[in-house]
């Protein structure tokens, strides 16, 4: 809209990928302007037989997840024993070389980064695998599971009463293919003003350990450490949803609105008393509190208890 170039026009990057993050990675490069070209075996991405599919045109199937994964881009086929000097080629016209999700990729196309960066300086190479391409985890696989496990992340997801909770889908192998298309593209700008070509080792497991801002810091400054919520919380400062009829309500204060506020709204006195006034009160009485509004919004419509002008006019009437 505004005329400009996009940040990565002009930038060419290859993509040696199998799995999630290395695509979603390399797709963010393609959406950013560069030409993103994915390097496919005979056999070829093993994602292109993920479910759900789509029809084309043509009466074709496709997987749906492997077409959102590689919009954006080129392809090409090359066998890695046959095609030896095609593939050379491809890398020397490239700024850079993407490389993933397993170390495996790199002794299936017989790339060393360190012998990359020898013959072409200028080079950016990235490899994303589960622990990093050196070090005594190296050949580890992960799941999904196994990073956000592996990383911290596990160790407050949850509640206390249950096994910690797994983010849904693919979060955390998404998470760790945007860290590395942000790396990647920071280090093309990096040559761009100089500074020749570098290879960046990312691992997935610690792209999800840079979410701990919080428990870090709370054990460094105060030796807390950080664990699973308690099965109750109150409701007012967690947001958590509450049963409403059909559905489900989340009521939440600030600083300015008080918990008596609720009294007037749910026609419950009880959330006036003033051991419902401070969040250490709340938190001790969570379960209390739970209680009063699952019986206030037994009858609820959700829909029209937020329509209703009469529950907006006693909010507002508190600020």
């Amino acid at each position: 809209m505004t005329g400009r170039k996009p940040a990565l026009d002009g930038t060419r990057v290859i993509e040696f990928g199998v799995g999630l993050a290395t695509p979603l990675a390399a797709r963010v490069l393609g959406d950013l302007g560069a030409e993103v070209i994915k390097v496919e075996p005979r056999e070829g991405d093993p994602v292109r037989a993920t479910q759900p599919a789509y029809v084309t045109d043509d009466g074709q199937q496709r997987s749906a997840l492997f077409e959102y994964l590689n919009f954006n881009k080129f392809g090409v086929v090359l066998d890695p024993e046959a095609d030896r000097a095609e593939q050379a080629a491809l890398i020397a016209s490239a700024d850079a070389v993407l490389i993933g999700d397993d170390i495996e990729q790199l002794v299936h196309w017989g790339l060393d980064p360190e012998e990359l960066l020898e013959r072409h300086p200028d080079l950016v190479i990235e490899t994303l695998t589960p622990f990093g391409a050196s070090g005594p985890h190296s050949g580890w696989r992960a799941t999904d599971l196994i990073l956000q496990a592996a990383s911290g992340l596990l160790s407050f997801s949850g509640t206390s009463d249950r096994a910690p909770l797994k983010r849904g889908l693919h979060q955390g192998v998404y998470e760790s293919g945007l860290t590395a298309a942000y790396a990647l593209e920071a280090a093309l700008f990096a040559v761009r003003g100089g500074l020749g070509g570098v290879i960046l080792d990312v691992s997935m497991a610690e792209c999800l350990t840079s979410e701990l801002v919080l428990t870090v810091p709370e054990y460094t400054f105060t030796g807390t450490v950080s664990s699973r919520r308690p099965p109750v919380l109150d409701p007012l400062i967690s947001g958590d949803p509450l049963p409403a009829g059909d559905g489900y309500i989340s009521a939440q204060i600030n600083t300015i609105t008080p918990a008596s506020a609720f009294a007037d709204l749910l026609g419950d006195p009880r959330l006036a008393e003033e051991r419902y006034q401070t969040a250490e009160g709340r938190a001790i009485n969570a379960k209390d509190i739970v209680g009063i509004f699952n019986d206030a919004l037994a009858d609820v419509e959700p829909r029209e208890f937020f329509r209703s002008e009469e529950h907006t006019s006693e909010l507002q009437s508190h600020h």
